[in-house]
């Protein structure tokens, strides 16, 4: 009976396991250094020759940020904002704003968070989505860029 408990609460966290993959990014301005980004819930795909990120109305898809910060702060604040048709800066609101607490300086930090993609998200577009690291100061700590789609 213990062996089949064990077997089915692995088998479930197995599931609830979330697959992240590496997907097409760049840095924008910012002090901290970024070693890799990774999303879940992401349909990547090469799109006029550059990788794209698919996410469906109404999912969570979360990403995750690996990066090293350029100095100590009590806390980063984060924000997420799209280029949508080819010039317009959108915000992409959050229910939680805070990032991370306590960085290092040169410590490998891993952020990770999740964005509802609800229906007043704009479908059917590729879109230039920035997300950003702040510190107190206003400072950058992490600025990285990739591209995405929603679908319905």
């Amino acid at each position: 009976m213990k062996a089949a408990t064990l077997l089915i609460l692995a088998s479930l966290a197995t599931i609830a396991a979330a697959d992240f993959i590496e997907i097409g990014w760049k840095t924008c301005k910012a002090d901290g250094t970024v070693s890799m980004v990774k999303a879940d819930g992401c349909n990547l795909q090469i799109k006029d020759g550059k990788k794209v990120c698919f996410f469906k109305k109404g999912s969570r898809p979360e990403i995750q940020i690996a990066f090293k910060p350029s100095k100590d702060a009590e806390k980063l604040k984060t924000s997420v904002r799209a280029k949508v048709g080819g010039s317009a800066m959108v915000d992409f609101p959050q229910t939680n704003t805070d990032a991370c607490t306590y960085v290092i300086a040169a410590k490998d930090q891993l952020f990770q968070q999740s964005i509802a993609i609800t229906d007043n998200h704009p479908a059917g577009d590729v879109i230039q989505v920035n997300w950003q690291l702040t510190r107190p100061d206003s400072g950058k700590e992490v600025c990285i860029i990739f591209l995405a789609q929603i679908e319905d």
